[in-house]
């Protein structure tokens, strides 16, 4: 917690006979995070697969492409199967699956082909229902040019001044005029002129075809059902292929992707005709038990040995080490950067100040119990991964939103308990008025009080500030001296000490116009640290960084959004409800005043008024709760730039040993 997992750096040498024994081994802890081996010697080389690897990859390929076709996902296993019976089955269930699987596939396609092929020559019959002739009278003709297409204009008197010798059709295709022209190709020309200044021509192809439209639409029609059946029958032969093996696909992906890993490692290790290396790196606490499996498994014949040089933060691996809560909120550092070896990892604050800034501004019990339901059906669903560390972080926000709610006062914007507002009481939906805990009224309106909650928001703003200050002190106090984050650091905690020491003392003046009490000792003691803040800033960041001065003001103020979004939001809702209740459901005070079908209307309006507001309600709380994390928090200490911790292993879901 707070720092990232310890980290020992391992060098393992054995000859090479004993290469398979020790890759099992290091594969079954999961433990070690190899060095990739890349500095080729006279003596050591890049190491080469191991002989199965090949095959292994070649099965995984056809076991990836079947499941691919079949459609398989990855779900929680019934019954995990046992390696011993598994092996060898894999040759002789993957032939025979790509066998079954691809030529229906293939059977599929040419049949989904030809069902394209027929649906488009019944869309090119169809229009010719509208005229008195069969496909193949409008084609074969060497001396007469036949068209065909959709006019909204009679062309007759056009055709007849080019000449007489002409055969026209006219008919109607779905409420659209539609014509066959026969006229000898002499006059090709001018009637293509003709048409082409008609702007409602559209021409239609003919279909090479012969018979009359409806018998031909009724025999494509009939073939392209007994293809779909046909479809239909592949299709649930396939199913009844991925009810029968999907167990086995996805443990023998999970038995072939162990295998192909174990088999192409060595292009990690260095190498000689005769030996071994692999460098890398193991948590610090499982350093003991790589040891001992070591030395039980190859008879103390391979050595492992610590190395203690002084290694580079960029080259350790790093592994986060949070309590279960604070977990999940490594999905919000590793989206950032991962931290450096040395730096505080602030998951264990994130996983405080991220919910609480998002249950301020959402701050309902309403809202908030449903982004709790959603919140357990994504948990639910999503047993591991990034999506069920997304639902845990949004479930305790909510919890914090439920509570909030309760002090708010607030249930869909709908209040819970009695309150006075200017003078008036409003009845809230437990008809009680609200408890006093710690000396605390219930509920706090947020409305009556806009200037209390600003004032909390902002010491909340330089609290925030003013830790990623002090933690930004003690990495670069670590990484380089006390020196360096005194002027780096040091500087700006006794600037932000001093400028709010300065303000709380000015403001109340200003705003009552009394005189500045310029002899106080908090206003002269916060200008002296101030000033000594901004000549340390000067000293060891330049004088440019004077610049830099309102950006801190800017990241303080930025917290008033936490207040500023929780009205919103409670505004919206307000407006919503006082629409609803005062119009439809509860006008002049009278329940269903305007009957039954505008109370409906009312409470249609209300559902979709609080569906729009949740939606907002989860996205903005959750955007700005973040912005504030990354942009106002972590730029006061946070570099990140590590190399994320990946063991050599596997973690079995579909098989066991």
């Amino acid at each position: 917690m707070l720092k990232p997992t310890k980290m020992t750096r391992v060098v393992i040498a054995g000859t090479k006979d004993l290469m398979e024994t020790t890759i099992s081994t290091l594969h079954r802890l999961n433990v070690l995070h190899i060095t990739d081996y890349t500095e080729e010697s006279g003596d050591f080389r890049m190491g080469k697969p191991l002989k199965p690897a090949s095959k292994f990859s070649e099965y995984l390929l056809s076991l990836r492409a079947i499941s691919n076709q079949l459609g398989i996902i990855q779900k929680e296993p019934s019954s995990k199967q046992g390696l011993k019976e598994l092996p060898s089955q894999v040759d002789e269930k993957i032939t025979t699956l790509q066998k079954e699987v691809s030529s229906r596939t293939d059977e599929l396609r040419a049949i989904e082909f030809k069902i394209k092929e027929k649906e488009d020559l019944i869309s090119s019959v169809k229009p010719f229902f509208g005229l008195p002739l069969a496909l193949d009278e409008y084609h074969g003709y060497e001396t007469v040019k036949v068209y065909v297409g959709y006019i909204d204009t009679d062309i007759e008197p056009g055709i007849y001044k080019i000449t007489n010798n002409y055969e026209l059709f006219t008919g109607e295709h779905e409420k659209r005029k539609i014509f066959a022209l026969f006229i000898p190709k002499v006059f090709e020309g001018e009637v293509q002129k003709l048409l082409q200044e008609e702007r409602s021509y559209v021409e239609i192809k003919v279909p090479e075809l012969k018979g009359n439209p409806p018998i031909i639409l009724d025999g494509l029609t009939k073939e392209v059902t007994a293809l779909r059946e046909r479809h239909a029958a592949i299709k649930s032969e396939l199913d009844a292929i991925k009810k029968e093996y999907s167990d086995f696909i996805m443990a023998a992906d999970e038995y072939l992707s162990i295998e192909t890993q174990k088999a192409e490692v060595p292009l990690r290790f260095a190498t000689s005709p005769n030996a071994f290396i692999i460098d890398g790196w193991v948590p610090s606490r499982k350093y003991p038990e790589i040891e001992s499996r070591l030395l039980e498994n190859t008879g103390g014949l391979v050595h492992l040995a610590r190395i203690n040089e002084k290694a580079d933060d960029e080259d350790i691996p790093i592994e986060l080490e949070n309590p279960g809560l604070a977990k999940p909120f490594e999905l919000l550092i590793d989206t950032f950067a991962t931290p450096k070896y040395k730096e505080i990892d602030p998951a264990a604050v994130v996983f405080i100040t991220f919910p609480l800034f998002y249950a301020i501004m959402l701050g309902d019990v309403g809202y908030g119990i449903i982004v709790a339901i959603m919140a357990v059906v994504i948990k639910n669903k999503f047993k591991t991964g990034g999506l069920n560390a997304l639902a845990m972080i949004l479930l305790l926000s909510a919890v914090l939103s439920v509570i909030l709610g309760f002090v708010y006062g607030e249930f869909f914007g709908f209040p819970v308990f009695n309150v006075e507002v200017k003078g008036e009481l409003e009845h809230g939906i437990l008809g009680i008025a609200g408890p006093t805990i710690a000396g605390l009224h219930l509920p706090i309106h947020r409305f009556e009080s806009v200037q209390m909650l600003l004032l909390i928001t902002l010491f909340i703003g330089i609290a925030h500030i003013f830790l990623g200050l002090i933690i930004g002190f003690r990495n670069i106090a670590i990484e380089h001296d006390t020196k360096h984050a005194l002027f780096a650091k040091g500087s700006w905690m006794m600037i932000l000490i001093g400028g709010v020491a300065v303000i709380a003392k000015l403001m109340p003046a200003m705003m009552s116009k009394s005189p500045i009490p310029l002899s106080d000792p908090i206003l002269a003691g916060g200008l002296g640290l101030g000033i000594i803040g901004i000549l340390l800033l000067i000293k060891g960041e330049g004088f440019i960084s004077i610049l830099e001065l309102p950006t801190l003001l800017s990241n303080v103020l930025s917290y008033s959004r936490i207040l500023a979004i929780g009205l919103s939001s409670a505004g919206i809702a307000l407006a919503v409800n006082t629409l609803a209740m005062n119009l439809f459901i509860k006008p002049n005070g009278v329940l269903l005043g305007n009957g039954i079908l505008l109370a409906l209307v009312g409470v249609v309006v209300l559902f979709i008024g609080h569906l729009i507001n949740l939606l907002l309600g989860i996205l903005g709380p959750g955007i700005h709760s973040l912005r504030l994390q990354y942009v106002e928090f972590f730029t006061k200490f946070y570099e990140g730039g590590g190399k994320k911790y990946a063991p050599f292993g596997y973690n079995r879901k579909y098989t066991e040993e």
